[in-house]
Formats: C-alpha cells, sequence, structure tokens
C-alpha cells in the first residue's frame, strides 16, 4: 500500500494544488458576498432604527398629551366635571391617538369624553374589574404608570390602554407627594399608530412581528404578525420602549439582497471547474490503486468485526488465515495457529473425522461442505462449532485451498434446547397459558386454554377481547390491570371467568410481565387454572365448621358470629334482641327404646318445623345433644318473644311417624333478652338456662321469660 502511495505521490500533489486554487475562488467569492451582505443589513436596520424613533415618539406624544390634565387634577386635588370636559375637549381637538379620556377616582370612573358611546364606561370598578384588576394593582404597586394591551375594544379595533397614578400635590410639599386620588385612563389607538407608522400597507419593505404584551418584552406573548419571524435565522430583531415597559420587533426584508446570489455563485462555479479540471487529471490513474487499498481494508474490517470465525487453508489444508474472533473461540492467538493443519483447530475427537472430510470435499474439486464439529475453548470447556467451506482457486482456476467460516452455535444450541422443554410445558400444561402483546393482541394459548374455557386457538389468537370473560364481564379487571404489569413484574388472584358456553367458572389468575431492554412491557404471561373444585372443597369445610353435620342448622361457633354482629346492629339501631333457649322434653327415652336411628331422624325432623317458624334473619342452632337454641335479631318487646316460643312449641307437637308409628315430643323453652339481661352471648345462654329449668320444674312444657 506504501508502494502504491508513492509512485501517485506526484498526481496526489496536483489534485491538492487544483482543490486548493478551488477553494481560494470559493473564499474570495464568499469573503466579497458577506461584506456586501453585511453593509445591506447595515442599512436595512438603520431604515428599521428610524421606524422604531417614529413609533416610539407616536406613543409618548399621545401619552405625554394627557400631563396638564394630571397636573391640574393634582394640584388641585380635584376637578369639577366642566373643567375636566373643557380639557378633554382641547386635547381630543388635536390629531391624536387617544380614543377616549376617562378620570377614575379611588379608582371608580367618574369622568368620560367623549360621553358618547362611552356610557357605560361611568362607574366601573377598575381595582375589582375581573379583567382590568389586575394591571390596575400593578399601577398602586408600583406607583407608575402602567400600559396594557392592545385589547379588543367593545367598540371595535384595538388599543393599548394606558395608566397613570395621580397623587396630590399638598401646597408646601414636593409635587406628588400627596395621597393617591385615583388613576387616568387613556385608551390608544393601535389600529391607527399602526397605519401612521406604515406597518400596515402591504407594500412596507419588511415583514414585521410584535410581541411583548402589557409592556413585557420578549416574555410578553405576540400580538402582530407572524410569530415565525422571531424563530427566522435572519430576522432583525430590535426592542421598542413603550412608555413604561417595551416591545421586542422581528423584521424580515421582503427580498434577498440584489446581485449577493450572482456573484457568490459565479465564484462557486470558477471553484467547480478548476476542481473538475484537477480531479479529471489524477482519479483515472488513482482509482485503481485505492480501489485495491479499500478493498483490502474492508476485508480486513468486516473479519475484525465478524464473531464467527473466517479462515483459509492452502492446498496441504493447513492453516494460512485465521480472523481475529478465533482469539474469543478458543483463548490463542490466530498466529499460533498458521501452519499447522486446520483439523487442529478442533477437539481432538474431532480431527481425524475433519481431515478426511476436508481431503475428500477437496478431491470433489466443488460444492460446499457444511458440518458440526467441537472446540476447546481458553478455558478448557467444549464449545459446539458449525463449519461451512467452500474451494478457494487461484487466478488460473486451480483449487489452491478452501476458505470457510466456523461459527459457535453453543448458545443456540443451550436455547433450542430450552425452547423445546418450554414448548413442550406449554402445550403439555395442565394450567391454561395465555401469552399476550403489550396493548393486550392475544398471541398464543395451549390447549389447556381451550379444555377450561371452550374457547379454540383461532378465536382468540389475534384479538384484543379478553380471553377469560365474555361480552362486558370482567373486561374492565384485565383493563385495569394492565397499568399494574407496567409499574410491577407480577400480579395474582383470583377472578371469575366465563367460559365460551356461558358457564362461569372461579379461577387463580398469575400474569407476569415480560420487559425489553429498555424496561418496558414487551409481553404479559397469563397462567390460570379452574379452582371449582378447590373452591366447592372450602366451602364444604366453611360450612361444616359453622353447621351441625347431622341436621344442618348453626352450630355453637356461627351463634356467637350471629350473635356479634346482631349485636352491633341493635346497639346502632337501639333495638333488642332475645335468646330462646329449649331441650326436647322426652327425648331420651325416645332415642333408647326407638333407637339411635330414629333418634337421629326426630332431631332432624325438630330442625325442619323450627326453621319454618323463624324469620330469615333469625338463627336457630343446635347447641348438641338435644339442646337448641334460638337468636331472634330483631324484638321490640318481650311479648314478640313468647309468640315465637308459642310458635315453637305449636311446631314441636307435629309428631314424626317413622313406619306408620306416631313419635311425639315436646319442649321447655328458657328466654333471655339482649341487653336486659346480659350483653354477651354466655350471659343470655346461663340465664335462658336458668329459666329453662324453672319451666321443668313446673312440669314439662312451656316458656318463660328470665325475671329482671
Amino acid at each position: 500500500m506504501r508502494n502504491v502511495t508513492r509512485q501517485s505521490a506526484g498526481l496526489t500533489v496536483l489534485l491538492v494544488l487544483g482543490l486548493t486554487a478551488a477553494a481560494l475562488v470559493i473564499l474570495v467569492g464568499s469573503l466579497v458576498g458577506d461584506s456586501l451582505h453585511e453593509r445591506w443589513r447595515a442599512e436595512r436596520m438603520g431604515e428599521l432604527a428610524g421606524m422604531r424613533s417614529r413609533l416610539e415618539g407616536s406613543l409618548s406624544g399621545a401619552a405625554n398629551l394627557t400631563a396638564g390634565l394630571i397636573a391640574e387634577v393634582a394640584v388641585r386635588g380635584g376637578i369639577s366635571e366642566a373643567d375636566f370636559e373643557r380639557h378633554a375637549r382641547e386635547l381630543m381637538a388635536e390629531r391624536t391617538l387617544l380614543r377616549n379620556i376617562a378620570l377614575a377616582p379611588d379608582n371608580v370612573v367618574a369622568y368620560v369624553y367623549p360621553l358618547q358611546s362611552n356610557e357605560a364606561v361611568l362607574g366601573l370598578d377598575l381595582l375589582n374589574h375581573p379583567t382590568q384588576g389586575a394591571a390596575t394593582r400593578l399601577m398602586l404597586a408600583s406607583r407608575r404608570p402602567v400600559v396594557a394591551g392592545p385589547v379588543e375594544l367593545a367598540q371595535g379595533g384595538n388599543a393599548l390602554i394606558h395608566r397613570v397614578p395621580i397623587y396630590l400635590s399638598p401646597p408646601g410639599a414636593p409635587p406628588r407627594s400627596g395621597p393617591y386620588w385615583g388613576m387616568m385612563s387613556t385608551p390608544i389607538d393601535f389600529d391607527r399608530l399602526l397605519r401612521e407608522i406604515g406597518l400596515s400597507d402591504p407594500q412596507f419593505p419588511f415583514r414585521i412581528a410584535l410581541r411583548g404584551v402589557d409592556g413585557l418584552g420578549e416574555r410578553g406573548a405576540v400580538f402582530w404578525g407572524d410569530a415565525a419571524l422571531f424563530d427566522a435565522p435572519d430576522a432583525f430583531l430590535l426592542d421598542v420602549r413603550v412608555l413604561e415597559g417595551s416591545w421586542r420587533m422581528a423584521a424580515l426584508p421582503r427580498g434577498a439582497p440584489p446581485g449577493h446570489a450572482a456573484l457568490i455563485w459565479g465564484s462557486r462555479a470558477i471553484a467547480l471547474l478548476l476542481a473538475l479540471m484537477a480531479v479529471a487529471l489524477v482519479v483515472p490513474l488513482q482509482r485503481l490503486h485505492r480501489c485495491l487499498a479499500e478493498s483490502e481494508q474492508l476485508h480486513r474490517e468486516m473479519a475484525e468485526q465478524l464473531q464467527d470465525v473466517l479462515f483459509r487453508t492452502d492446498a496441504g489444508q493447513r492453516v494460512a488465515y485465521l480472523s481475529p474472533a478465533w482469539s474469543r473461540l478458543s483463548g490463542r492467538a490466530p498466529d499460533s495457529a498458521l501452519g499447522v493443519p486446520w483439523s487442529d483447530l478442533l477437539h481432538p475427537d474431532d480431527r481425524a473425522r475433519a481431515w478426511v472430510r476436508g481431503r475428500e470435499f477437496v478431491a470433489a474439486g466443488g460444492g460446499s461442505w457444511d458440518e458440526a464439529f467441537r472446540v476447546i475453548d481458553g478455558d478448557g470447556r467444549t464449545r459446539d462449532v458449525r463449519v461451512r467451506a467452500t474451494l478457494h482457486r487461484d487466478a488460473g482456476g486451480d483449487v489452491s485451498g478452501m476458505v470457510g467460516v466456523m461459527m459457535d452455535v453453543t448458545e443456540r444450541k443451550h436455547l433450542e434446547a430450552r425452547l423445546e422443554v418450554a414448548a413442550r410445558m406449554f402445550e403439555r400444561s395442565g394450567e391454561g397459558i395465555v401469552v399476550f402483546a403489550a396493548d393486550g393482541t392475544v398471541q398464543a394459548v395451549n390447549p389447556a386454554f381451550s379444555r377450561i374455557t371452550g374457547y379454540g386457538a383461532a378465536e382468540v389468537v389475534g384479538s384484543a377481547r379478553d380471553p377469560f370473560a365474555g361480552e362486558g364481564l370482567h373486561a374492565e379487571v384485565l383493563a385495569g390491570l394492565w397499568p399494574v404489569l407496567r409499574e410491577r413484574d407480577y400480579w395474582q388472584g383470583e377472578l371469575e371467568g366465563l367460559r365460551k358456553d356461558g358457564g362461569c367458572y372461579p379461577m387463580a389468575l398469575s400474569l407476569t410481565a415480560v420487559r425489553d431492554e429498555g424496561g418496558g412491557l414487551s409481553q404479559c404471561v397469563a397462567i390460570f387454572s379452574d379452582i371449582t373444585e378447590r373452591r366447592a372443597h372450602e366451602e364444604r369445610i366453611q360450612h361444616l365448621a359453622l353447621h351441625d353435620s347431622l341436621t344442618g342448622l348453626a352450630n355453637r361457633v356461627l351463634l356467637a358470629t350471629r350473635f356479634e354482629q346482631g349485636a352491633a346492629l341493635a346497639r346502632r339501631e337501639g333495638h333488642g334482641m332475645a335468646l330462646l333457649y329449649f331441650d326436647l322434653d322426652g327425648f331420651k327415652p325416645l332415642n333408647d327404646l326407638h333407637g339411635h336411628e330414629v333418634g337421629d331422624r326426630m332431631l332432624r325432623h325438630v330442625a325442619e318445623r323450627l326453621l319454618r317458624e323463624v324469620r330469615q334473619s333469625d338463627t336457630v342452632a343446635r347447641m348438641g345433644g338435644d339442646e337448641f337454641a334460638i337468636l331472634l335479631g330483631r324484638t321490640g318487646a318481650p311479648d314478640d318473644a313468647g309468640r315465637v316460643a308459642d310458635k315453637v312449641l305449636d311446631a314441636l307437637r307435629v309428631p314424626l311417624e317413622p313406619d306408620g308409628e306416631r313419635l311425639c315430643i315436646g319442649a321447655s323453652v328458657g328466654i333471655s333478652l339482649y341487653p336486659r339481661h346480659g350483653e354477651t352471648l354466655d350471659e343470655l345462654m346461663r340465664v335462658a338456662d336458668r329459666s329453662m329449668y324453672q319451666v321443668k320444674a313446673r312440669g314439662a312444657g312451656g316458656w318463660q321469660v328470665a325475671s329482671p
């Protein structure tokens, strides 16, 4: 490469000289063009400065026109309506930009001229006005005149509102050092101002934009012209003093500087001609050298960047070239393998096979070779590689060796194995699996999903609807989980699903977020199972824990829970409760005479009769053996519990008739009242138990409310 460079050095110098001459021509043309352009900009800036002076002068003149009237109010401590109208008429008689003049003692408009079309202004409270109050408060805080706008007037047109605070001038005191009297408010005709300056003229030589509403300068909003002018790179930017504030002006001349483009393009054309002449002399002679050098460099850079190992052998299958990737794969330098049989690069157990296959491939004289081998890396671990090679021929077309690539496929084989395991798990899992895209579209479902829901894969894959719900069911539940997964990686819970046939089923659902390299949600995997049997088993266990296994009535645990709930409601609403406690008279002889089977049937018979006589809000419980309790959740008077006791006794008189035999039973009922006899269930049961035995002492059957 260095020999090629030395042979073409003279031509390179010639090319450099030609390009240098072209650059000088362009530089001179650019300098002249820049000078003319700066001169032109200076002239335009002068024109704009003059226009700005006229604009500032017109505004100052309009504002200063009322200075005499303000001074008279400050000296006299006020002004009569006649004097105001006389002064205002004189001021408005001049060619002025003022639309009207208003005086506002204590910030309330009392004088306005001309009055015609301005009657609505009289009595206006400028300090508390919803739109003008802010400017008034700013004036009072600063004790200086303020300008607002431009604003659109109700009478039509636009105006700047100039407000001047008036402080009285007491005799012998400095001017304006006295108390605040009020203000003068004068709308300055903005549209007429623009016409007098010429900005409204379509032939005006500049495109103008103004910003700085309320005199805020460059911080204020754009109120006239195209706002894009402020971002134009060639725009002129000037500050315009507006009474006590400022505006920002952006101006762009209409049309480009005359003659500049011709000069610039002329210099460029000459430079291009010189460059083309130099290139035409040098390029054909250097093109071949450059192509060869670039080709060599390109192949070297590509070989260095490739993760796969490039190799070349000679006719004897000895290594003639190895790319730098060999160091990453084997931990050995490429130069250390040059000249050795290429099969020695491989695992010792693969070398013989590789040598034979290589000789056969070269002897075949054509085609390609693709085969799997192994390599030992720098840490002594075995790695799987794939070798793909073709024959390398010299300039005469004779075979001079092989060229090929050695690809490390270890990680790919591991990944394929993991994917195979995951695919088998996906297909054979007993739990339903759904894969969602980040936008909620279903990408895949497994067979268990179809078995549980009844939906085939073709019915849901590619759809964005909730696969666990029918129309309107849980549509918002899953939609509400997507924001959760964007913040968290996992969610699990239990929901109600809907099968294709319309049947509901409870399911345990877990959602796992799959994130991309940036941490964003790319997929979501939902795993769910039908927990109908588990839910039913849990409900059976719950029922057995709270109910008597023989009669199905509530047991002591459930009765205690119902009492706590009822007592809380009774305390809150101020009503009472009652507890009826009783056992069955004559049950033991019946059980001994007829056996336990008949005794159990009698207990179930009693339970059925009791349930028919109470309200749904009441609780019937079997306390054990032949003992029962009834909790009345709402009672008004003690007689309420007595009436229920009578119904219970009547119901128990209905005989049980097993095998045609009539078996009768009775009961003795003790009654306690909440909260008269106690505030806990144990207290009420003890009181009711005593009453029950008092009934038995009188003779079996009947009921008694415990004494207070």
